[in-house]
């Protein structure tokens, strides 16, 4: 009897640990990079998995809410993250829209790799598949309503995010480099001359 019931006391234990750790296991391995750098190719589908858009570019991220992604095809963009202020930059147009970083944490998936804020990731639920960990947003209106991290060892090697639009947007990272120097004035933007600027952090 005593046997049986120190085999379920253990069983809740293990049950108890797998539930809670997901979260945990996540955010350790999240904290031991750094930095991140990688070239990525984007792929974007529609919620019937027609083929809308294809990309490339690089993501940089840096310890603590730094990150900068970058476009290249099909045009440049320039995404960039201070962990106060957010610069998108559309090169073509020359237009900058200037966001708070605080409020626009919801648009922004990038926020959660450099980040172990717990009233952050208290907006989240985190699932673990092998070496695939799915983050689902608690929020009804949330612009992002899932992100998938899939990782190889300790390196992120890809990252799908589903819009509230059932859009997909997958990235397969290469060139994977981490925790090498990356120069805070690379998470800062200065816009060019004659840039049209939107703040919309006055608003």
């Amino acid at each position: 009897m005593l046997s049986k019931v120190f085999a379920v006391v253990l069983m809740s234990v293990s049950v108890s640990a797998l539930a809670q750790s997901a979260e945990e296991q996540l955010q350790r391995k999240l904290a031991t990079i750094k930095t991140f750098s990688a070239s990525f190719e984007q792929q974007v589908t529609d919620a019937q998995h027609q083929l809308l858009q294809q990309g490339k570019g690089q993501l940089m991220i840096k310890q603590p809410a730094r990150f900068r992604f970058e476009t290249t095809e099909p045009e440049p963009n320039l995404f960039i993250g201070d962990g106060a202020t957010l610069w998108f930059y559309n090169e073509p147009l020359e237009q900058l829209t200037i966001y708070d970083a605080q409020n626009e944490v919801n648009r922004t998936p990038f926020v959660l790799l450099t980040s172990t804020k717990p009233e952050l990731w208290q907006q989240y639920d985190v699932t673990r598949q092998g070496e695939q960990f799915v983050i689902r947003s608690k929020a009804a209106d949330s612009p992002v309503k899932q992100l998938t991290l899939s990782f190889s060892g300790s390196a992120l090697s890809k990252m799908q995010v589903l819009d509230m639009n059932q859009q997909l947007s997958e990235f397969n990272f290469t060139l994977v480099q981490l925790n090498i120097a990356l120069e805070d004035s690379l998470f800062r933007f200065e816009p060019p001359e004659h840039t049209d600027i939107d703040d919309q952090r006055q608003r």
